[in-house]
């Protein structure tokens, strides 16, 4: 079994405690793949959440890491399940670590054409990730690439993300959740041509968040959340958050 230095566990804990305040699927998905990094070095990462129901990649939510966006479309081709040597793993009836040439023996692997259209072209041929499952439902892939000369995936690298699966898999789950059930139906606000980070302010300030709550749980600066309140409150015409939440209410 490996072992992890006292900083490692500590890393690891710091990331988790940041993960757990996302409710935002997009920002979970770079957080995670930018902060997996300093434990597991990697050329090339992607994060896709998947509907349970449809069993369809949220394709509008993935997050790609140093992939060429060429290559994007190539990917998504090539991970049809009829093509995808993964696909066995989503079968599981909880969350699974993997290594790709654990799954595959190289000789079959490199005659996949996924292999052969996305991996080898970019000079990526090892891979390694978590299978998201929940309650038996498939509702995400974390893929992990390395180049030749950085080396295959070690078994301590799988031993990090297999400490992260469960914690990941209930996240996931709860930003699935909370788009679903949660979510403000804006009515007519959008007319009001807001961003989209200022449509999310919104929602919360009509939620009852302070603008201290608001930086925290989308991790910015309360500095940065003042003035997107102020943005928002000019492109309604209203003076504070009665105002907007009034004007909500009357729409």
């Amino acid at each position: 079994m490996s072992t992890l230095k006292d900083n490692e566990l500590q890393i690891i804990s710091d990331i988790l405690l940041k993960l757990y305040y996302m409710e935002d699927i997009k920002e979970l998905e770079r957080t995670f793949l930018t902060l997996i990094r300093t434990l597991i070095p990697y050329n090339q990462s992607n994060f896709r959440v998947i509907d349970p129901k449809t069993r369809e990649i949220l394709r509008k939510e993935a997050i790609f890491i140093d992939t060429d966006e060429t290559m994007i479309p190539v990917f998504f081709a090539n991970i049809e399940p009829e093509k995808n040597y993964l696909k066995n793993l989503f079968n599981y009836t909880q969350s699974v670590v993997y290594v790709d040439s654990d799954i595959l023996g190289d000789d079959v692997r490199k005659k996949t054409e996924f292999y052969r259209d996305f991996l080898e072209p970019q000079g990526i041929p090892y891979g390694c990730g978590i299978i998201l499952i929940k309650d038996g439902d498939l509702i995400g892939v974390i893929s992990l690439f390395r180049s030749e000369e950085w080396g295959d995936f070690t078994s301590k690298e799988v031993f990090v993300l297999d400490l992260f699966k469960a914690h990941i898999t209930k996240i996931v789950d709860q930003c699935l959740s909370a788009n679903r059930n949660h979510r403000i139906s804006y009515q007519g606000l959008e007319e009001e041509s807001l961003t989209q980070r200022e449509r999310e302010i919104a929602a919360l300030i009509i939620e009852g968040y302070s603008n201290e709550e608001i930086a925290d749980k989308l991790c910015i600066t309360v500095s940065t959340t003042k003035k997107h309140v102020y943005n928002i409150f000019s492109k309604y015409g209203v003076k504070n958050r009665m105002g907007l939440i009034k004007l909500f209410h009357s729409r």
